[in-house]
């Protein structure tokens, strides 16, 4: 029981740690961006990188251009109030507020005035928006983990690094002014405790997530003390190169430049660190749910920093300058958060979907205003010729304004994305209802309805099973692979059972709530209707083949009874007749009459022989139906050679499919030889899954879109729908017609041929 308190309290402990750092690491950073507005600024800043600072001076930026004759963008400032950089920080007295201080800038003769006045926060913001939304939804996304699930290992680290870069980034985003260089003071040294020494800890505390978050849970205590010693690495980096730039640098000027030099490169090399150890753990790692989890987050990660080190980093280490815009710099973290965001939603990373959900709302929520209240006042200061303070408070109220409805919108959106219309019944319905309106054969209405409800409901798996009579499932339709439990939702009509919706949950670790239930109960009432239609239709369809299939069976029976049974008996009694005619005399009246019964049994049997040939083809009894279409195709063959490839004795079929397949091929090859144009043909009949099919081909121009379908594409048409078939014309892509029926054995089954590829799609 005491070990037991104690691995508690050890686990109490070591989640106030990281959480004190990180109120730690914030308050310096407001505590310097405070110190910073409220002091007196020539409004110039001076960036981080290695060629801002020069031997004799530093590039100064200027994000609002000044009104009267001052500094400009690119300028080196050398001195300042007659005191140069380079002998020493801190040397100059404090200008107070309107003051005009002289600054020696290099390329000029004569000094320019410079007015001090307190910072406007305005161009300061508009510069560098996109930092500051990163670190915001980073801070954010990662303060509500903490508060959700403090003893998830790779929360703690989380909470550093965001609280690291926030504090860094809204110091750095206030700037560090050429007055500051000069004045020194408080301003100057929180400054750079916030651009290295907080910094270096939120990098450190990067290295320690991707550690934490990659490790087998629970972690070692090798894996413990190593996360220790990542968080400890880049600020220890930083106090060594500290030591060696200070033995190396001229001055204090120089030394400042050295180190954020060195800055630049120790986050480089962190992001490639995280990166590769990410993509290590990844491929060792043989747990697919964490393969999945690790996937969008690493994925997230290795691109922010691709975007990182190729739009800053390296080009700022080689050449001094830099391809993206320093406010640009934190959207290219965007794609980490983003990755975080996507892996708690899909793949529940800390079961916190909820908060998932509300931090997309509030990042996007926060990043439309901000980007909408820099345009605003840009537009007003611009165009109206406002006055910052006031452009500022116009945009500050319009944002309250948009606020509410932005929300509305962004959470809608959200909802849509990740949960489809589960949280919109009424328009899933109503888009349910339209694309069952736009279905135009009873044989797509089912596979519309499990498409429309995979993607109203954003699930991977969707099906219908029919439900007969006997309580048999049978297969339906289906649209996706499922990759969780899949819940079975019973479809009913007036009461009755008549099919069960088949709806797959998200992923193994991401069930179905409540809500998604709901809709699909909701769906499930309009989805029975329209089951039962489909239904109907199959037994009206199974009906119609199952006639066909009696009254050809019946022809065949007549055709064998007459043929093989009248036939002959009228040929023997006109036979007879004959015979008893010759031993009567001529001139006996018997004899007449046995000369009429004679011709009338011939005149007989010459009808039974049409109606035989009328009932059945008799080339399908006597050759089979590969001999009956070579026998009729080498009739037709003229000028156009014509090709039937079959296997000779084939099982015996369905004397309805006999048929139809035997009407379709010969009709086909008709068409071929009289209208095609084409110079060979050819004639394919074989047996196929549970049944035959049919497929002519010819070598013709193809189809002709303005021509009308005639009597033989409708005859072939209705043959195949008679026995429950499918029948396909379509021009193939290297010239030429194809005609495919697939006919099944089972009466009523059914199998769809397709010309699919590498034929062209099926016309119906």
């Amino acid at each position: 029981m005491s070990a037991r308190l104690s691995w508690l309290a050890s686990v109490r402990r070591s989640r106030r740690v990281p959480a004190g750092v990180a109120i730690v690491l914030v308050v310096l950073g407001v505590v310097a961006t405070a110190v910073s507005l409220d002091a007196p600024s020539d409004g110039s800043i001076v960036r981080l990188g290695w060629s801002t600072w020069r031997l004799d001076g530093v590039v100064v930026d200027m994000p609002a251009a000044p009104s009267v004759p001052g500094l400009r963008t690119g300028d080196l400032v050398i001195a300042v109030a007659g005191r140069r950089l380079a002998d020493g920080l801190g040397a100059v007295s404090r200008p107070g507020l309107g003051a005009s201080v002289p600054y020696g800038v290099a390329g000029k003769d004569a000094v320019v005035a410079v007015r001090v006045d307190r910072p406007d926060p305005y161009p300061l913001l508009v510069q560098g928006w996109g930092n500051l939304v990163f670190v915001l939804a980073l801070a954010g996304l990662a303060a509500a983990l903490y508060l959700r699930r403090p003893e998830a290992p790779a929360t703690a680290p989380l909470l550093v690094l965001a609280a690291g870069l926030l504090g860094s980034t809204l110091t750095v985003a206030v700037g560090l002014p050429v007055l500051t260089l000069a004045t020194g003071g408080p301003q100057l040294w929180l400054f750079h405790i916030n651009a290295i020494v907080s910094y270096s800890i939120g990098w450190g505390a990067f290295l320690a997530f991707v550690l934490a978050f990659t490790a087998r849970q629970p972690l070692s205590p090798r894996t413990r003390k190593t996360i220790a010693v990542a968080y400890a690495a880049p600020l220890a980096a930083m106090a060594a190169w500290s030591g060696v730039a200070a033995l190396v640098a001229p001055d204090t000027l120089r030394w400042l430049g050295l180190l954020h030099s060195g800055q630049t490169a120790v986050v480089a090399l962190v992001l490639v660190a995280g990166t590769v150890w990410g993509a290590i753990s990844y491929r060792g790692n043989p747990d697919p749910l964490m393969r999945g989890r690790m996937r969008w987050m690493l994925g997230g990660g290795a691109a922010a920093a691709v975007l990182g080190i190729a739009g800053w980093h390296l080009p700022e280490l080689i050449i001094g300058t830099q391809p993206l815009p320093w406010g640009a710099l934190g959207l290219t973290g965007l794609p980490f958060v983003a990755g975080i965001g996507v892996a708690l939603r899909r793949h529940r990373l800390f079961n916190v979907e909820r908060l998932a959900n509300r931090s997309l709302v509030y990042a996007t929520v926060v990043a439309i205003l901000v980007a909408g209240y820099a345009t605003v006042v840009a537009i007003l200061v611009s165009v109206l010729r406002l006055s910052g303070t006031v452009a500022a408070a116009l945009a500050a109220a319009s944002a309250a304004l948009a606020l509410a409805p932005l929300r509305n919108a962004a959470q809608s959106t959200v909802n849509r994305v990740m949960y489809g219309d589960r949280h919109d019944p009424e328009g899933a319905l109503t888009r349910l209802g339209a694309r069952l309106q736009a279905v135009l054969l009873p044989a797509e209405m089912l596979p519309a309805i499990v498409e429309t409800v995979a993607r109203s409901l954003r699930v991977p798996y969707v099906a219908i099973d029919l439900v007969d009579g006997a309580g048999e499932r049978h297969s339906a339709a289906r649209h996706g692979v499922a990759a969780g439990e899949v819940h079975a939702e019973p479809l009913r009509y007036h009461g009755t059972l008549v099919g069960l919706l088949l709806v797959s949950a998200r992923g193994s670790d991401d069930p179905l709530d409540p809500i998604d239930l709901s809709l699909i109960a909701s769906l499930a009432q309009q989805v029975g209707s329209a089951v039962q239609a489909v239904r109907l239709h199959d037994d009206l369809a199974r009906s119609r083949a199952e006639v066909v299939a009696s009254r050809e069976d019946e022809r065949r029976r007549l055709r064998r009874d007459l043929h093989d049974g009248l036939g002959p008996t009228l040929a023997a009694i006109g036979l007879k007749a004959a015979l008893a005619a010759r031993a009567v005399p001529g001139d006996s009246a018997a004899r007449s009459l046995l000369g009429e019964i004679s011709a009338e049994a011939s005149a007989s049997l010459t009808d039974i022989r049409r109606l035989v040939e009328a009932l059945r083809p008799p080339a399908l009894d006597e050759l089979g139906i590969v001999g009956a279409v070579r026998s009729r195709a080498a009739t037709l063959a003229g000028a156009m050679p014509i090709e039937v490839i079959g296997e000779e004795g084939l099982p015996p079929l369905p004397a309805a499919v006999e048929t139809a397949a035997y009407r379709i091929a010969v009709e086909a090859i008709t068409n071929a030889v009289r209208h095609s144009g084409a110079t060979g043909c050819t004639a394919e009949i074989a047996l196929a899954a549970d049944g035959v099919e049919v497929t002519v081909r010819d070598d013709g121009p193809g189809l002709d879109p303005e021509r009308a379908p005639g009597v033989g594409l409708r005859s072939m048409r209705e043959r195949a729908a008679e026995v429950g078939g499918e029948w396909s014309i379509c021009s193939l892509p290297e010239g030429g017609t194809c005609v495919r029926a697939f006919l099944p054995a089972a009466t009523g089954s059914r199998s769809p041929p397709g010309c699919g590829p590498p034929l062209c799609p099926r016309v119906r």
